[in-house]
């Protein structure tokens, strides 16, 4: 039975050491007093620690009823049935030995005798009780952390998939910008490649039919010109991106004044790291503004070959403790899916710092740091 066997087992004992106790006062030297007490606490012990079945529990109240009619003391062990009866929720043997308890108990003990039975059976009905209510805590508990690893193992799918959507569309992109200038461009010029060769040939023995031909691949050249600006044009993205992008967030902050800086070689950030770092910017900015009462913020952003640091610090209120909620705990999260690390501080103002690893290379050093 998977009930608190330290209550169960104190409660026992001290049953069977009452009615031990009083047995042997009143007849000691009784042997076959005491080969019933020894059977009954044989199959006690067994119906605790190998077998609970309702061939056991008969088995118990029989050997019980026998000592009964040997020492009336023996009653008091029927509480024990009562015990594992209301335990199990077994309704008939808890009215079985019910009535068995009453039929032989004598008038003047017989409160006792229910007194005790029914405190065992309240104490059974409550541990019952807290065992099925811990059960389902941990069902819980494991449903929990079941779903937790499934969204942890959608989200690294999903992030792959995002990865691999990006490569595509990077090629997709190549390609339609590659058939853009073949077709275009590469057309335009080719056709004015072969004017200007036959420019060339006609120069000197028929000028006028050769300027004719050099102003035509002027012309050319010129539409060309144009379908290459509009290439660019269509090319180049309509919103900002780098260090543009960033001063436009901050820009669009009014709560107090930012400091703004920044070093490094930008050409290295890909765009999923400005979009990392533009989100955990506005993040923390929002934080400020409702938390922080800052007058000043210090945002630095620093390059080298490996990673990406991102500093953010207020000269606000800080808090000596602080529970992370969802914008904090997803600015950790998508640092980690990068295969970073972001520290947070709060003993004087509010500090975050963010490392980011630009490479592979970078990664893996991350990888070993977080594994200690």
């Amino acid at each position: 039975m998977d009930k608190d066997y330290n209550i169960s087992y104190i409660m026992k004992i001290i049953i069977f050491t009452y009615v031990f106790t009083t047995i042997a006062m009143e007849q000691s030297g009784n042997f076959k007093v005491v080969i019933i007490f020894l059977i009954i606490a044989a199959i006690s012990i067994i119906k605790e620690r190998f077998n609970f079945s309702k061939y056991v529990i008969l088995a118990e109240i029989i050997f019980i009823t026998i000592g009964v009619e040997i020492n009336y003391n023996f009653i008091y062990l029927y509480s024990i049935c009562i015990f594992d009866l209301v335990y199990e929720d077994m309704k008939m043997g808890i009215a079985f030995v019910a009535a068995v308890t009453i039929y032989f108990s004598n008038l003047k003990e017989l409160s006792t005798v229910v007194i005790i039975s029914v405190m065992f059976g309240i104490i059974a009905y409550a541990l019952k009780r807290i065992e099925i209510r811990e059960k389902k805590y941990i069902d819980i508990f494991d449903s929990e952390r079941r779903l937790r690893y499934e969204l942890e193992n959608t989200k690294a799918k999903l992030l792959n998939s995002s990865k691999e959507i990006a490569h595509f569309a990077e090629v997709n992109e190549r390609n339609r910008i590659a058939r853009d200038i073949h077709d275009n461009i590469g057309h335009s010029l080719a056709g004015i490649f072969m004017q200007l060769q036959v420019v060339l040939k006609l120069y000197g023995k028929d000028d006028e039919k050769a300027k004719d031909t050099l102003k035509n691949s002027v012309e050319g050249l010129s539409k060309a010109l144009v379908v290459v600006r509009e290439t660019v044009h269509n090319i180049k993205p309509k919103e900002n991106l780098g260090v543009e992008y960033i001063k436009e967030i901050i820009d669009n902050f009014h709560f107090c004044k930012v400091n703004f800086s920044h070093a490094g070689d930008f050409s290295s950030v890909l765009p999923s790291h400005y979009e990392l770092i533009a989100t955990n910017i506005k993040e923390a900015l929002t934080n400020a503004s409702k938390y922080s009462n800052a007058s000043t913020i210090d945002i630095k952003i620093e390059i080298n070959k490996n990673y990406i640091r991102l500093y953010i610090k207020d000269d606000g209120v800080g808090t000596n403790s602080f529970k992370e909620g969802l914008g904090l705990s997803g600015m950790r999260e998508r640092v980690k899916n990068f295969g970073g690390n972001i520290s947070i501080n709060g003993d004087n103002g509010f500090l975050i710092v963010c490392i980011i690893p630009i490479n592979e290379e970078g990664g893996k050093i991350f990888e070993t740091i977080n594994s200690r």
